[in-house]
């Protein structure tokens, strides 16, 4: 992964969020599902649910910019009202692109958190009105807060990470994380790294606001296992 970055003062989770699909933290399943849709070059609509942290924002950003689709992102849950639904999407929707892909997408984030009766129900008929332009891509941590008929005009992938499959993506958490501690010059005990990881995941972006929060004074030590506690997670941590 290149851990480039332009906005040195940015928070870590935005400083340092992959650029690509390949790049993402997630499990092979998901991960080649949304590499098919970069390689054809399309994107259906779709609802991206689970867990806070888990990627869903941050691999739809990817998936947009690898192809150089003309985007937008809402935060759903504060910016979507059913004024806002005619004057934010429609204008957006209804222009056309000036990038080679043609076709725009609009990045709904948090979209559990709308309104069912004034932005659910008129979303079935935006997505119809403007399919020839613009797609759509929501998502929301809880998925029976979506109306069915809005549910059954979309793709739904769940973002669900099996038992089996935790400590594999811990293992490269737990890489990204020291890289990402090496390029900003922290001294770190690699135990208080590996119990932070397995204390949060899979909310990966807890994971880099936690580090962020105590590498402060420029070092992550062993005292910090005192306030994570690893005593639940001995064997997570010892695979790490």
């Amino acid at each position: 992964m290149s851990l480039d970055h332009t906005d040195a003062n940015a928070y870590w989770p935005e400083k340092y969020r992959p650029k690509t699909v390949q790049d993402c933290i997630l499990p092979d399943h998901l991960k080649d599902t949304f590499q098919a849709f970069v390689d054809k070059g399309e994107v259906p609509n779709m609802i991206l649910s689970g867990r806070s942290g888990v990627g869903k924002t941050t691999v739809a950003i990817a998936v947009l910019e690898e192809i150089g689709i003309d985007w937008l992102k809402i935060n759903a849950s504060i910016d979507l009202d059913k004024d806002a639904l005619r004057t934010k999407i429609q204008g957006f929707a209804t222009t056309v692109s000036l990038v080679e892909s043609g076709r725009k997408m609009v990045l709904g984030d948090e979209f559990d958190g709308t309104s069912p009766e004034h932005v659910q129900k008129p979303m079935r008929a935006f997505t119809e009105e403007f399919s020839h332009n613009c797609g759509f891509i929501l998502t929301c941590n809880y998925l029976n807060k979506i109306i069915p008929a809005l549910q059954s005009r979309f793709s739904v992938v769940n973002f669900t990470i099996t038992k089996e499959e935790m400590p594999g993506l811990a293992a490269q958490f737990m890489t990204r994380a020291c890289e990402i501690l090496d390029l900003e010059g922290i001294t770190y005990d690699k135990k208080a790294v590996g119990a932070l990881v397995a204390r949060y995941m899979p909310d990966w972006r807890k994971v880099l606001n936690e580090l962020e929060l105590y590498s402060a004074n420029g070092e992550i030590d062993s005292g910090i296992l005192v306030q994570v506690g690893t005593h639940e997670i001995g064997d997570l941590v010892g695979f790490i």
